[in-house]
């Protein structure tokens, strides 16, 4: 896929799953859960261990059309690690000119963390592809209605605090996506390896986005 169906992909569901855990044993019969939920897109921080042999492995047994992200990347030599490793967006939790360069030069989607208008402006500037408005309960819902204004057709991303009982908010408010942490959402499932509750927690996200969407609408 190219930068643009991927981004795609990310905003058919408006749910990624973000993975930052030291405990990867269930990691990718997790990530196949998600998928069967519904989400086409799961995020792998480069905080977890051996997180480039995670995206390989993850990259050679998940089905083909999930799009595996790196996150918590802030250089540009890593962006270029990941993508070799089959990462096919990159994120960070802020600014960074190299990070966003290298992702164009790879032909990768950029989600890149922004939670000023500013920041945003910044990041634009670079040529970032989605801004990651982290830590989103740090600034509230009213911060994307806000900013649609300014930067009308912008793709936010909130992260950062977004829960099945605020998350709505932050759809009708102009998020595009939302993030959660699989294994911090259900941790007995996740460490159990209950792939069953895994995949049904993922579903219960996508419909709590169409909703939300379709309330806004």
């Amino acid at each position: 896929m190219n930068k643009q169906e991927v981004i795609k992909r990310m905003c058919e569901s408006g749910v990624l799953p973000v993975f930052r855990t030291s405990d990867v044993r269930h990691l990718l019969a997790a990530s196949k859960a998600i998928y069967d939920g519904g989400i086409g897109c799961v995020e792998y921080t480069m905080t977890m261990p051996n997180a480039l042999d995670l995206i390989k492995q993850s990259a050679a047994g998940l089905p083909k059309d999930i799009c595996l992200g790196a996150g918590t990347i802030t250089d540009g030599k890593n962006v270029d690690l990941a993508v070799q490793a089959g990462a096919s967006f990159i994120a960070s939790p802020g600014i960074s000119p190299e990070m966003i360069k290298a992702c164009n030069r790879n032909g990768v989607a950029s989600v890149v963390g922004a939670v000023t208008p500013t920041e945003i402006m910044n990041a634009l500037d670079l040529g970032a592809d989605v801004i990651k408005v982290f830590c989103a309960a740090s600034v509230g819902p009213v911060f994307f209605e806000n900013m649609l204004g300014p930067f009308p057709g912008i793709c936010m991303m909130a992260a950062g605090g977004i829960t099945l009982q605020n998350l709505k908010d932050y759809i009708r408010a102009g998020a595009e996506i939302v993030t959660y942490v699989p294994n911090l959402a259900d941790p007995a499932a996740y460490a159990a390896g209950d792939c069953a509750a895994i995949t049904h927690a993922a579903a219960v996200y996508v419909e709590t986005v169409k909703a939300a969407r379709q309330s806004r609408n």
